[in-house]
């Protein structure tokens, strides 16, 4: 494009140039009409065929990259030159890439419509059922401690979607060097009493290690993961939190719970996945702590762990 970008304005230059010769010359010979018509000529023939020689080769540069976007869904299109493929196998690859997190934003608004609605609803039919004064004494508590439920319910669910979508912003974390043993420690002062509700014990050992990270965040991870496993526990079950230096801190979260088939461990991470919908409804979980734990720990450029076995029990570690 450049060669005939150049070889266009010298050609304009001399063509310029020869009529202004010509117009002078005009004053000299009064015949030299014919010859200043021909030199016109010859100067648009130029640029006509400089015009047509870049529409050419413009089209046969942007013919295959223009084939390429036609066929960015189609994985057996070959580019017609070898130097495209690359930049074919990268633009597939970012198209892929945005169609998924479409598809994850739609169907993350679906469940959260179907989440929030399914609490909403059994609130508004308790409430109404109460108002009507329909029903009898004796089973007001019970309506009075269903609303309450699905009420803490419907807000656990509101706070782990906006904690996602703070995490979605990719808004800059502030971070400290924190005492992860103590931060653990300070953290299962809240979860005993949930842990005493649910006669599950907390058993937790370890030794201070330092990590650089944001203190909200990990607090965030502890009470997740340790939380999970309480819910998931049987009766007069046990919960060991670890606190380590093994080249680099590491948390560890283990129970005696009811395990994770091997087939779901790897969705156990995903937005609003249960692996026992019936144990979560009952205890009023999401589907979304684990989700967190694993948004969390990419932000810290931490890695998760998981072995579970059903009846056996579930370890996570989550490696600093």
């Amino acid at each position: 494009m450049l060669t005939i970008a150049i070889i266009t304005i010298i050609a304009m230059t001399f063509d310029v140039e020869t009529l202004y010769l010509l117009v002078n010359k005009r004053r000299m010979q009064q015949d030299s009409w014919l010859e200043l018509v021909v030199y016109v000529v010859v100067t648009i023939g130029i640029l006509a065929l400089c015009i047509i020689a870049s529409k050419t080769l413009t089209d046969k540069i942007m013919g295959p990259v223009n084939k390429m976007a036609e066929h960015v869904d189609d994985n057996t299109y070959m580019p017609e030159y070898q130097e495209l493929v690359p930049i074919m196998d990268k633009i597939r690859s970012q198209h892929i890439d945005v169609l998924a997190a479409a598809k994850a934003r739609q169907d993350f608004s679906a469940s959260v419509s179907h989440e929030l609605k399914t609490p909403l609803t059994a609130i508004s039919g308790y409430a109404e059922l109460l108002e009507t004064g329909m029903v009898e004494p004796d089973k007001q508590q019970h309506f009075i401690e269903e609303i309450k439920h699905n009420s803490d319910r419907l807000l656990g669910l509101i706070n782990d979607i906006i904690s996602l979508s703070q995490l979605d912003s990719n808004q800059a974390l502030d971070f400290e060097t924190i005492d992860l043993y103590q931060l653990v420690q300070e953290s299962l002062d809240t979860l005993a009493m949930v842990a005493g509700k649910s006669k599950i014990q907390l058993i937790f050992d370890g030794e201070r290690c330092n990590i650089y990270a944001n203190k909200e965040c990990i607090r965030e991870v502890v009470y997740n993961l340790v939380q999970n496993a309480i819910k998931y526990n049987n009766e007069n079950g046990h919960v060991w939190i670890n606190v380590y230096t093994e080249k680099t801190p590491v948390l560890v979260v283990k129970d005696d719970g009811i395990g994770i088939p091997l087939p779901e461990q790897e969705r156990v991470f995903e937005r609003f996945y249960r692996v026992d919908k019936s144990r979560s409804k009952a205890t009023g979980g999401t589907g979304l702590g684990l989700s967190i734990v694993k948004h969390i720990a990419d932000l810290h450029n931490a890695k998760i762990i998981l072995d579970s076995e059903p009846g056996v029990g579930t370890e996570i570690k989550v490696v600093f």
